[in-house]
């Protein structure tokens, strides 16, 4: 998306944005808030879209839920009415991570496959990759295991043909382990392992702490599965490491969950609650009632097991209550999907409008307004692309320069409305031959026109403008005045040669002239061909 229109100050903002993002989450909603307040003035809809998306997008790593879905969801319309359609295609990602991580699934496989059109439609593919291995997961989560595998491998095909973008490794191990998982969870664990073993020789050295910590929580599961008792507590030593509230829970939760079960079932009671402690913290600062809710799940089956009958129905009755909660904040995000589904299509019907007046403004502005041909406009845009494609090609061209035979005269005594109708009859038979391919034709003002003839031959141009010629004196327009024929005729010129650079469509146009100038000295109801030489 080309900013480069915009003011030093607002460029100043953008450029802040793009290099604060994701490092200096304060700085960053600052620069958004800045970015937000000036487009509200100036009721820009594409720096309103950016700075929504992006504030969306640091409230997504700040674990601000929230703000997260309140951002993202007004970036929508304004990201779809501005055409920034990568951003458009993330916006629905992140909402889609969201979503599952509240326990709406249904609205996250929406959210997914509404990304999944932008990326296939505009070629999107550095985010279609994601898109791609986020429904695989979310797919493995249901036990659709065949489906998810399905998504992984569209993933990891689109992934090796587009091997340059920066995220090619985390992308990569995203896959593996999703593959892994799919492979897991129907206990074929040695393919599961060797899912495994290529994560580990082609990633290795080149993963993030996030990355190498759910990798680790997929191995010990993995290693514990196998009896690979050394192995699991090497990886349990990793994930244990880990104390940071602050990295984004939406990323990590599942691989985190999924190995707190796994704790849990070997008994490693210890390990269990110094990861339970920490998720739920991150769930209640998050305000996410879904995680919250599935933790409890944990520490409920743990309570039973070890029949600590107080603390199990503590954790029961508050696993009744977050359910109530859950329920409310559900009606209330199915509203929001609804109010923003609602701005979307009014948005979607408000754009299509607008590019429909949009298109029929430009097809008048290279529309001759009474002959319905192209005009001089569309004419100097036909030819830029003819002549560089037939100075590429060496292919000649012809361009042909008419006008109607003393029409003065016929305008004069016949009246301005019967000679309005006399150009509209030669432009009608004139458009009938450029229906042909490669033949182009414009009216070039008052009673002068201009045809173009890509890749014909000499004599083949001959043939076509004597047709012409004869179509327009067969008519039989009277024409009581003319000093050439009792009846309308045209005069030709016409320039043909190979373009090069020393002969451009100026050129062919001069040329043209002269030798239309030539018929009406000599011959008029002629025609003249020569060359540019």
């Amino acid at each position: 998306m080309d900013f480069n229109a915009y003011s030093s100050e607002v460029l100043e903002w953008l450029e802040g944005v793009r290099k604060n993002r994701g490092t200096d989450a304060e700085k960053t909603l600052m620069l958004c808030k800045n970015i937000r307040d000036y487009a509200r003035e100036q009721d820009d809809e594409k720096l309103l879209g950016y700075a929504y998306y992006y504030s969306g997008e640091t409230y997504y790593l700040l674990n601000d839920v929230d703000k997260l879905f309140c951002n993202l969801s007004c970036s929508l319309p304004y990201l779809e009415h501005s055409r920034q359609h990568g951003l458009l295609a993330r916006a629905y990602n992140i909402l889609a991570i969201t979503s599952m991580n509240r326990g709406n699934a249904p609205f996250a496989m929406d959210y997914y496959l509404n990304a999944r059109m932008y990326c296939e439609k505009y070629k999107l593919y550095d985010i279609g990759i994601i898109i791609n291995i986020n429904i695989g997961m979310l797919y493995n989560n249901f036990g659709e295991y065949r489906q998810a595998e399905k998504y992984l491998e569209q993933a990891y095909d689109l992934l090796q043909k587009n091997k340059e973008i920066p995220e090619y490794y985390s992308y990569l191990l995203n896959i593996y382990i999703g593959l892994g998982n799919s492979c897991f969870y129907q206990e074929e664990y040695m393919q599961a392992q060797e899912y495994a073993l290529r994560a580990k020789e082609v990633c290795s050295g080149h993963l993030e702490e996030l990355e190498q910590i759910a990798f680790a929580c997929f191995e010990a599961r993995l290693c514990n599965a196998m009896g690979k008792k050394e192995e699991c507590d090497r990886n349990i030593a990793i994930v244990q490491k880990v104390s940071d509230t602050r990295m984004p829970i939406l990323d990590i939760f599942d691989d985190l969950y999924a190995y707190c079960e796994m704790l849990l079932d070997t008994r490693k009671e210890e390990e269990f609650w110094k990861l339970v402690e920490l998720l739920e913290k991150m769930a209640r600062e998050a305000k996410i009632i879904y995680m919250q809710k599935r933790i409890l799940t944990l520490k409920i089956r743990y309570y039973k097991r070890q029949e600590k009958n107080r603390e199990y129905l503590q954790a029961c009755g508050l696993f009744f209550e977050l359910s109530e909660i859950l329920e409310k904040e559900n009606k209330y995000i199915m509203t929001c999907i609804l109010d923003m589904r609602y701005t979307l299509e009014e948005t979607n019907h408000s754009r299509k409008k607008m590019e429909k007046e949009n298109r029929i403004l430009l097809e008048q502005s290279q529309t001759d307004a009474l002959t319905g041909i192209p005009n001089r406009y569309r004419l100097e845009q036909h030819a830029q692309k003819v002549f560089e494609h037939a100075i590429a090609e060496k292919i000649p061209v012809a361009v042909e320069i008419l006008d109607i035979d003393y029409f003065k005269q016929y305008n004069d005594n016949y009246g301005h409305q019967k000679g309005d109708l006399c150009i509209c009859r030669v432009a009608k038979e004139i458009q009938k031959l450029a229906e042909k391919d490669d033949i182009f034709c414009a009216r070039y003002g008052g009673d002068e026109f201009i045809l173009i003839y890509e890749g014909y031959s000499r004599e083949a141009v001959v043939i076509l403008t004597e047709k012409l010629k004869r179509s327009i004196r067969d008519l039989n327009m009277e024409h009581a005045f003319s000093e050439a024929q009792r009846y309308v005729s045209i005069s030709q010129g016409i320039c043909y040669d190979i373009p090069d650079a020393d002969r451009t469509m100026k050129n062919f146009l001069q040329k043209a002239d002269d030798l239309l100038y030539q018929v009406k000295e000599e011959n008029r109801g002629g025609i003249c061909i020569g060359s540019c030489r």
